[in-house]
């Protein structure tokens, strides 16, 4: 049972004042900092009875942080608990992305679910047209949290219906471009200077294949890597869906001109591998047999375990520009947690959206950062990789922002009609085919 507004109100001010000696910074000692300062109301509340809090508000916390950057995770949240020691205390659940699928859905319909969660872009949309997940619109004016500090984008992502139902925990730039500067010399081409249009991209890939000795110029991914064919769509002023109709735009004659253009590379060309997924197509970057490469942040750790000599630059333009694709993880909170754990998730989600832990996460996890006060540190700035990740947010845009199906329409109909630009057929047949696919899965919806 929800709490009465003035009851939420009194317990925002109390925990104001309770918090009030934790926040000079994330990775302050909260021991020390308390010592320094003399005497507040927070420590006069902190030695008085009350009947509001006379535990820590506890938080549970799911996600799906496996990897590496669960470690991460994991250390900050402890750093948080001891910082917050006595008043907020989050217990974490980081399980398989498998099992994390099966078990929000039926908790959150039971109102079972844990007060926090880290959702993908496309299930906090889903949800949030379900009703299941809470509108998070006054995190800035409740938290205090600085709004202008975000990138207008990584706030975008969150937003259905002009409410805000997801705050940024990573984004994950995931149209970057890779090339092997080795292979590059070995073309005759300069391995300080990338590709920066699609028609150099084009010139180059045709160069770096060596069909001999099995290396590929450009590698085009069939499945598990939308973010590859996202670059070309939205690069030459092409989109998927009008969100304002629900109809497919994907027979528009932009489109038609990028499906023409990649279908020239893969089929007549053969500037890469076909039917080949992400996983593949990695290996083959990480192996030396790939000159350029759209990919994620991920790619990086892999790159330099094998000794590959590659750089780091931000994807080629069409008749568009240049059009970063932003993908990302959000925090949220389910529909029915009581207000008292949302006051505390909020301080939680101020404290992660610090300008330090921001900067921790980012070069710890190799995640290109959304708070500018990031962006523009000079720690971040130094690390040539970072720093293009970073100062791609000018030119980022969501992939099919707003279709709730995207997902679907990613796996479905997408991946087969790259595939099929991969070998022998009619373009325009194939492009108007999977539109009308699409718009099937629109009128599903």
């Amino acid at each position: 049972m929800r709490i009465r507004l003035s009851l939420l109100v009194n317990f925002i001010l109390m925990v104001s004042l309770l918090l009030a000696g934790c926040q000079s910074s994330p990775n302050a000692d909260p021991v020390e900092t308390v010592a320094e300062q003399p005497a507040t109301a927070a420590d006069q509340a902190a030695e008085e009875p009350s009947e509001v809090q006379a535990e820590p508000v506890t938080i549970t916390f799911w996600n799906s942080f496996t990897g590496s950057d669960g470690d991460t995770l994991k250390e900050i949240v402890a750093d948080f608990n001891e910082a917050y020691q006595g008043k907020i205390l989050i217990e974490m659940d980081i399980m398989s992305s498998s099992v994390f699928t099966q078990k929000v859905p039926p908790a959150i319909a039971t109102n079972t679910a844990p007060d926090l969660i880290a959702l993908n872009i496309a299930d906090t949309l889903a949800y949030s047209k379900q009703g299941s997940i809470e509108d998070l619109s006054d995190f800035f004016s409740v938290s205090g949290a600085d709004q202008t500090d975000f990138i207008p984008s990584a706030l975008e992502l969150g937003k259905f219906d002009e409410k805000l139902y997801g705050i940024p925990m990573q984004l994950l730039d995931t149209t970057n471009m890779y090339w092997n500067k080795d292979l590059f010399e070995a073309a005759g081409l300069d391995p300080e200077s990338p590709p920066t249009t699609f028609a150099e991209l084009e010139e180059y890939a045709i160069k770096l294949t060596d069909e001999s000795k099995g290396q590929y110029g450009l590698g085009m991914c069939a499945s598990a890597a939308p973010q590859f064919y996202a670059v070309f769509i939205k690069g030459n002023g092409g989109d998927v869906v009008d969100v304002s109709t629900n109809k497919s735009v994907l027979d528009s004659d932009a489109n038609m001109e990028t499906f023409e253009y990649l279908h020239r590379l893969a089929y007549e060309e053969e500037v890469s591998p076909k039917s080949t997924g992400g996983v593949a197509m990695d290996n083959l970057m990480q192996s030396g047999q790939l000159g350029i490469y759209i990919n994620g942040p991920w790619l990086i750790p892999g790159l330099v375990s094998h000794n590959i000599n590659f750089g780091v630059a931000q994807i080629p333009g069409g008749s568009a520009g240049a059009v970063a694709i932003y993908d990302g993880t959000l925090f949220s909170i389910p529909t029915g947690t009581e207000d008292s754990q949302k006051v505390a998730v909020y301080e939680f989600l101020k404290y992660w959206n610090s300008t330090e832990i921001g900067k921790k996460w980012s070069l710890s996890v190799g995640i290109p950062p959304y708070l500018n006060s990031v962006i523009n540190d000079p720690e971040i700035q130094a690390d040539a990789n970072i720093a293009i990740l970073a100062n791609n947010g000018k030119n980022a845009a969501p992939w099919m922002g707003g279709v709730d199906s995207a997902a679907n329409i990613d796996a479905n109909v997408l991946f087969p009609l790259i595939e099929q630009l991969q070998n022998e057929g009619d373009v325009e047949e194939m492009v108007k085919g999977a539109s009308e696919q699409i718009d099937a899965i629109l009128q599903e919806n």
